[in-house]
């Protein structure tokens, strides 16, 4: 069903129908739930808590000293809670924070060339965003800071690093 036959349905509703439709969704769907809570209560703060921890667990997969993120699981995350509509100060707080966190344990473990490639391009989508939204002067000094203090001695993965250095340079390049 597309958005126009939905919105042609629903206005056949009269108020009554309008209501039990609603409080059958919330019933029915877990996302839905989530979402109508929000629109009550729009805690951005105990939102991004709770996005944050997802991250947070997805980043701690770890095994035998090589971190084991999934790429889609945190760009789900970061889709999920854009989809409240936080504002786009929250959305590129939630983006910077993964790449601040990514960094951290990029820096402590090594990560598959495939999923470093994933976060450039995740940095890259980051920089474009924050750009989009002014919010460059908030958020860029914070990422640089987290790629700039990675670990770089031999045995740390020099090649993500060098990749994501690259990554913020190309895109101040075309600014």
């Amino acid at each position: 069903m597309s958005k126009t036959q939905l919105k042609k349905v629903l206005v056949n509703l009269d108020r009554d129908q309008l209501q039990a439709l609603v409080l059958e969704v919330y019933e029915a769907r877990k996302e839905a739930k989530e979402f109508l809570d929000f629109f009550v209560d729009p805690d951005v703060d105990k939102m991004m808590g709770k996005y944050k921890g997802v991250i947070d667990k997805e980043l701690g997969r770890v095994s035998r000293g090589r971190a084991r993120p999934r790429m889609t699981r945190l760009r789900k995350a970061v889709k999920d809670f854009a989809s409240f509509n936080p504002g786009g100060e929250f959305t590129g707080e939630i983006m910077t924070y993964l790449v601040e966190r990514f960094c951290a344990t990029g820096s402590d473990c090594w990560i598959k060339d495939t999923t470093q490639r994933s976060m450039a391009k995740f940095l890259g989508e980051t920089l474009v965003f924050i750009d989009k939204n002014e919010l460059i002067a908030d958020f860029l000094p914070r990422i640089t800071r987290a790629v700039e203090s990675m670990k770089s001695g031999f045995f740390h993965n020099n090649t993500f690093k060098r990749l994501l250095k690259e990554t913020i340079e190309d895109f101040q390049s075309l600014r």
